[in-house]
């Protein structure tokens, strides 16, 4: 193997790392981290927010991570495609399938979302970071939890 294609496989490798990195900083509920993976005032389209990483870190700090409705996410990503545009730059198409308990008058909500993340990486000083996220939604199921709601703690 050739040293560039050696470089390239670690590169490959540190992309993946990042996009994994996002979703457990957001299964954390902890959007200083979210923050870290993206470079500043970086672009996130997210459904229900278009605007920059520091802006929807504040949304979700704001909303989402203080509402005790949302319960339990989980963020599995897959099938990472990497496409170099330069040595610092690369475009990222992944699957995401997003796991969210969500707890509603009517009861606890098991949902599920399908899709992608189409995105942006920069490395800068030698770090990798989203520098723009796009999420598209492919699909999306929601059903009420039967079992006692038990997962809180796990």
């Amino acid at each position: 193997m050739s040293r560039e294609a050696a470089t390239q496989l670690v590169e490959r490798r540190a992309i993946e790392e990042l996009v994994v990195r996002r979703g457990r900083a957001a299964d954390a509920k902890d959007p200083a981290a979210i923050v870290r993976e993206h470079v500043p005032g970086s672009r996130d389209a997210h459904g229900i927010f278009d605007g920059t990483i520091e802006e929807f870190a504040e949304y979700l700090r704001t909303h989402n991570y203080r509402d005790n409705r949302y319960g339990l996410q989980r963020h599995t990503v897959s099938n990472v495609l990497i496409e170099f545009r330069s040595p610092d730059v690369a475009v990222v198409e992944s699957y995401h399938l997003a796991y969210h308990r969500i707890l509603l008058g009517s009861g606890s909500y098991d949902v599920q979302i399908g899709g992608r993340y189409l995105d942006r990486c920069e490395r800068a000083a030698g770090k990798w970071l989203l520098s723009s996220r796009s999420v598209v939604y492919d699909w999306s199921s929601s059903h009420l939890v039967s079992a006692p709601d038990n997962l809180e703690g796990t």
